[in-house]
């Protein structure tokens, strides 16, 4: 584990953030004395869909899906409650 001053880590924190996000974990100092340490985040994501993305069989940009576009027709006659209570039976 690499240690670095805490004022050559402002200067090049794009250069340590890029190490990070590759795996390394570093040790951040204040005048030679440890005081953190950077490491990269867990994968939060279910092991399936990292095998799809990592396949290219799905994409995700890192946001809330949009939902769909498509909406469906509502029955004439019936509430939006009483439609609501039908699908969730």
């Amino acid at each position: 584990m690499e240690q670095i001053g805490i004022r050559k880590m402002k200067a090049s924190m794009s250069q340590y953030i890029k190490r990070v996000k590759e795996g390394e974990t570093l040790i951040i100092t204040v005048r030679g004395r440890p005081v953190a340490r950077l490491v990269p985040i867990e994968n939060k994501l279910p092991s399936g869909i990292t095998t799809m993305l990592d396949k290219g069989l799905a994409s995700w940009a890192g946001g809330k899906p949009l939902g769909t576009k498509q909406y469906l027709p509502v029955k004439k006659g019936h509430s939006i409650a009483q439609i609501v209570e039908e699908d969730r039976r």
